[in-house]
């Protein structure tokens, strides 16, 4: 009786697999298609970002909920996984249906991701994929989808319209040069014809910024090589603070002076740290990718002692910029100039700026005497190559 009762279960077990089977040749029923319907940045934290991912499902089985669907998604941006995460057991009611799956960003590897941007000129590829596990009796599949898209943010035009905020000519304090009966009280002038950013070497800890301006000493005495204090916050984090007494020059002198009528490119070099960068980009997402993007500069010397600034008077350039991304926020994404104006700043220090070659004496230059071999070469016998500065 037992052997027979098995025997028609198997009976059946067969017919009914032969019928599935056939109603899945025929088209009747299958497995579900999935994809992506939208992303959205969830908690943030100063540890923590959280994607949250709506997946729509498609089960076109009439009447047949499936019970142990697996959901997985991926995220990355220039190949650099990002996030990813898995949700199990998922039931699907025939028809259409959504589901969120929700993620943490691995903050660890956003360094990764930032340093492939700055090298890709701030553009990043992103994929989203999705993939759903399913089963229809002894029928399996995984229906995978992937959204594509790309990234761009403009941080490197900010930065060259903030130096070009300090083109044109400035005045500088009143010095004296020469001595005794000689001397006279003068007025000096800097012009700053030219000014360019752009990224330099990127590591996975630091990035560096190239800021170059192009100085012209348009007096009948020598100045010396300016220094550069500057700083960059995005909403209200800090993430780049360089000062001037830390200015080193790479192919130079520290003591080399621009001489009269001279002219010549200045780069210096800025380093950024990349977990600034990360700290600053939480407050971005959740600002709903919006930044306020603000940068100061200021560049200063000592003459005779005393420490003279480009602004004048101890002022600074300051830039204010909004800048917008649409990585999931629906926006258009780019970056607007607010304003460019002078503000007050603090001084360098002048016996920082000396200790560093950024001084110079000229009460006993008599317009007689030769400039030493580590004098810059005037307009007429200028060489093309530019002298660099390092911060």
């Amino acid at each position: 009786m037992i052997r027979r009762v098995l025997s028609v279960v198997l009976v059946l077990s067969v017919c009914s697999a032969g019928a599935l089977g056939g109603l899945y040749a025929a088209g009747v029923v299958g497995l579900p298609d999935a994809g992506l319907a939208d992303n959205e940045w969830g908690e943030v934290s100063d540890e923590r970002i959280e994607v949250i991912s709506t997946v729509w499902i498609d089960n076109p089985n009439p009447g047949i909920e499936l019970d142990d669907v697996t959901l997985e998604y991926d995220l990355s941006m220039n190949d650099v996984d990002l996030a990813n995460g898995s949700v199990d057991g998922v039931a699907v009611p025939s028809g259409n249906s959504t589901t969120e799956i929700r993620t943490d960003m691995r903050y660890q590897q956003l360094p990764s991701w930032w340093a492939s941007h700055v090298r890709n000129d701030e553009v990043s590829a992103l994929e989203a994929d999705v993939t759903a596990h399913a089963s229809l009796g002894p029928f399996s599949g995984s229906p995978s989808y992937t959204h594509e898209d790309e990234i761009e943010t403009d941080l490197e035009t900010m930065i060259e319209e903030s130096l070009a905020a300090q083109e044109g000519e400035h005045s500088l304090s009143p010095v004296r040069t020469g001595s005794g009966p000689q001397q006279e009280l003068v007025e000096p002038t800097v012009e700053i014809r030219d000014t360019d950013a752009e990224w330099g070497e990127v590591t996975e800890n630091r990035t560096e910024l190239h800021l170059t301006f192009e100085v012209h000493n348009p007096n009948a005495y020598p100045l010396p090589t300016p220094a550069l204090t500057g700083e960059m916050e995005f909403n209200d984090r800090m993430v780049a603070q360089w000062d001037a007494h830390e200015v080193e020059l790479l192919d130079a002198a520290s003591d080399t002076t621009i001489p009269p009528q001279g002219t010549r490119e200045i780069t210096f070099v800025a380093e950024m740290e990349n977990d600034d960068i990360v700290s600053w980009f939480a407050t971005h997402v959740d600002n709903e990718e919006f930044t306020d993007a603000e940068m100061r500069a200021q560049l200063a010397m000592t003459i005779n002692g005393e420490t003279v600034t480009i602004p004048e008077d101890g002022d600074a350039i300051r830039c204010n910029y909004d800048m917008r991304t649409a990585i999931f926020v629906d926006q258009e994404a780019g970056l607007e100039n607010r304003s460019c104006e002078v503000m007050p700043w603090a001084t360098p220090d002048g016996d920082a700026l000396e200790d560093s070659g950024g001084g110079l004496d000229l009460t006993d230059w008599d317009g007689n005497e030769s400039d030493d071999s580590n004098t810059i070469e005037s307009d007429e016998n200028d060489s093309d190559e530019p002298l660099w500065v390092g911060i």
